[in-house]
């Protein structure tokens, strides 16, 4: 018979070899799932300041590696990027202006806090002299899709866009339905980073209508 001791020990160590796993379990990011699901359309506009201590960009440069990005990431988006020394080449500290439209899970919260704001988006459009398309807001199939925001591919990221990339998980990816799969994004303050950014999600993109070219990202 074992003593009370021992018992106490193995029952520690059993679990010990649970935890690890269980916790694992219970952090990690749910795949893309092949499967659709149905999406609305939601409308945002913000503002930040980006401050990089290693790499800088020219206005068009960063406005237009904002807008690939979130484009990748399932948004209709215009970005805009606003310093006074625009015209000199690379800024330090610009304003990015994003006004984007990007797909969410079509739950009854999404759908009431999208048609709160029906009545000042048809006057805005109303004043433009525009009109309001339908199709906005009619729900369509959309996919969580795995993206890689790191080195090479489409977006042409290289190492000293670190810092971008971590501005965006903290400032940009909170307002899109996208979960972090993997985060290696450890940028240096005041140096540049040799290794390139990893950071991987999965995003919800519209999916194409049937007699739309599929983009291979």
């Amino acid at each position: 018979m074992r003593s009370k001791g021992n018992l106490l020990r193995a029952t520690t160590v059993a679990a010990l070899c649970v935890l690890p796993g269980a916790f694992s379990g219970a952090f990690a990011a749910e795949p893309g799932s092949p499967e659709p699901v149905q999406a609305i359309w939601k409308e945002q506009e913000f503002a930040f300041y980006y401050q990089s201590q290693t790499t800088f960009y020219s206005c068009p440069s960063l406005e237009a590696k904002l807008q690939r990005i979130l484009q990748t990431l399932g948004a209709r988006a215009r970005v805009r990027v606003r310093a006074v020394d625009c015209q000199s080449g690379p800024v330090r500290m610009p304003r990015v202006t994003v006004t984007m439209t990007a797909p969410v899970e079509a739950t009854p919260q999404a759908i009431a806090e999208r048609d709160k704001g029906n009545s000042k988006r048809e006057l805005a459009a109303r004043v433009r002299g525009e009109k309001q398309d339908p199709e906005a807001l009619t729900p369509f199939p959309a996919q969580w899709k795995r993206i890689s925001l790191s080195r090479g591919g489409k977006l042409n990221l290289e190492p000293g866009d670190c810092e971008l990339i971590d501005e965006l998980r903290r400032m940009v990816l909170p307002r899109l339905a996208v979960r972090i799969v993997k985060d290696d994004t450890h940028c240096i303050p005041q140096q540049l980073t040799l290794g390139q950014p990893q950071l991987q999600v999965d995003a919800l993109v519209a999916l194409p209508k049937p007699d739309a070219p599929t983009d291979k990202r």
